[in-house]
């Protein structure tokens, strides 16, 4: 009788979701930022929303003049976004997704470009929404269960994961979405609001935000940022020559679109490698199954075909590496 009933209890646990791992890179929108402080702003050009779309010289004199250096993130147009999905049971990666905006050449075909990305995106994150598709059908058609119960067990299609997302890349593919008048695919997201949402702060199986894991949910001590924590734990940490601050002038001023997707990606590589240690602090994964993540995880950047930069990752990450080699 015991027994028959733990297996009862194991069939109406809900199973963690794959985990969707990702990083956006922004640019500014000008001419959404001039629309919204053209009162403010002391120009020398009549601005044409054909023409200086693009003018970096004008978010220069925004930040100048306005003493803003970090716009409010519905004016950061989405370039690129990069994601990993991780395997809740092995935590090894599943699948990725890369996508950015190649140079155009005009402020309309940019928003174009954007909305068939954040499309893409939202797309990609039910890719696995059948992971567990026999376990729901089980669950949800067990004639024992209260209303309250189904809800709580209801499909859970992705666990959101990564540095900061819950702040800025979220919200950014949020608002985004909103300018374009792009539905989300996920049922659930939005739909329904409460304390069980996406949207709410501690939902951890929903969004798995890392900065607010290390930091306590914003304790501004133990705030630091993804460079410095993967380096702290012998990772490679961010790609040399870049950081988020130089990436609208790489893309408006010399057009390196190529540059800022390896950005984004190492980024990502870096997220899930910290994802990883998160997961063996809170016992998630035994010392023995955080070894075997992190030789699939070298293995996997190592592998023909890869670029040249996940190689340099893993010679810039050899204390963390060498940890699974240790006897």
């Amino acid at each position: 009788m015991s027994i028959n009933t733990s297996q009862t209890v194991l069939k109406t646990e809900r199973p963690q979701a794959p985990f969707l791992i990702f990083d956006i890179e922004t640019v500014p929108d000008i001419p959404l930022l001039y629309m919204n402080y053209k009162e403010e702003l002391k120009l020398d050009i009549t601005f044409n929303e054909k023409i200086h779309w693009n003018d970096f010289s004008i978010y220069d004199a925004f930040k100048k003049q306005t003493k803003i250096d970090f716009p409010k993130t519905l004016y950061h147009s989405i370039l690129s976004i990069c994601a990993l999905y991780i395997d809740p049971e092995t935590y090894y990666i599943m699948d990725g997704f890369k996508r950015t905006i190649p140079r155009v050449n005009s402020y309309e075909e940019f928003l174009e470009h954007e909305k068939k990305i954040i499309e893409d995106f939202w797309q990609f994150s039910i890719k696995y929404q059948d992971f567990h598709k026999h376990w729901y059908d089980h669950t949800m058609g067990n004639r024992y269960m209260s209303d309250y119960q189904k809800n709580k067990l209801k499909k859970l299609p992705v666990t959101f994961c990564g540095y900061n997302i819950s702040n800025f890349d979220l919200m950014v593919i949020e608002q985004r979405s909103l300018i374009h008048f792009i539905t989300c695919p996920i049922e659930d997201y939005v739909k329904n609001l409460g304390n069980d949402s996406y949207r709410y702060k501690y939902a951890s199986d929903k969004v798995f935000d890392l900065m607010n894991f290390i930091s306590n949910y914003d304790n501004k001590n133990a705030r630091v940022g993804l460079d410095i924590i993967a380096r702290a734990m012998g990772l490679g940490g961010k790609m040399s020559g870049m950081d988020g601050s130089l990436v609208a002038e790489e893309y408006y001023c010399n057009h390196s679109s190529s540059k800022i997707e390896e950005y984004c990606a190492i980024d990502v590589l870096i997220s899930y490698g910290v994802f990883l240690s998160i997961q063996k602090f809170r016992g998630v994964l035994s010392d023995e199954q955080f070894k075997d993540c992190l030789l699939h995880f070298e293995k996997w950047l190592l592998k023909d075909g890869k670029p040249l930069n996940y190689r340099e990752l893993v010679n810039e990450s050899s204390k963390f590496f060498n940890y699974a080699k240790k006897t």
